[in-house]
């Protein structure tokens, strides 16, 4: 199956027919932004401030993991049991030789 070329600076619809140039302005434009007046969307205009964008978003993003990998790891159980015959072998081997066939799980701690 062969992909076709992209262009992107060219219309995904046919623009000669009513029905693509419609499904194009639908596609780029916003429609909430016609029940706007012109003040409130100048207050979005002056709401660009483009240089600081990055270290915003990198603290918002610190901010949520500082909260959220402590709540995680509270929610969700750490620690897991495994069965000694689902181990690879060599480990499965090591156990079984040191302690015998009393042993019938391993508990380790998924950690972060």
């Amino acid at each position: 199956m062969a992909l076709s070329s992209f262009d992107i600076d060219a219309p995904r619809w046919d623009q000669s027919t009513f029905m693509g140039r419609m499904k194009h302005f639908f596609n780029i434009t916003d429609c909430r932004t016609a029940l706007l007046p012109d003040a409130r969307l100048d207050e979005a205009k002056a709401l660009r401030i483009t240089f600081l964008h990055g270290p915003i978003q990198v603290m918002m993003v610190g901010a949520i993991l500082i909260f959220m990998v402590p709540a995680a790891c509270s929610l969700f159980p750490q620690q897991c049991s495994l069965a000694v015959s689902k181990l690879e072998p060599e480990l499965r081997d090591s156990i079984v030789s040191k302690y015998g066939d009393d042993i019938k799980y391993v508990y380790f701690n998924k950690g972060l």
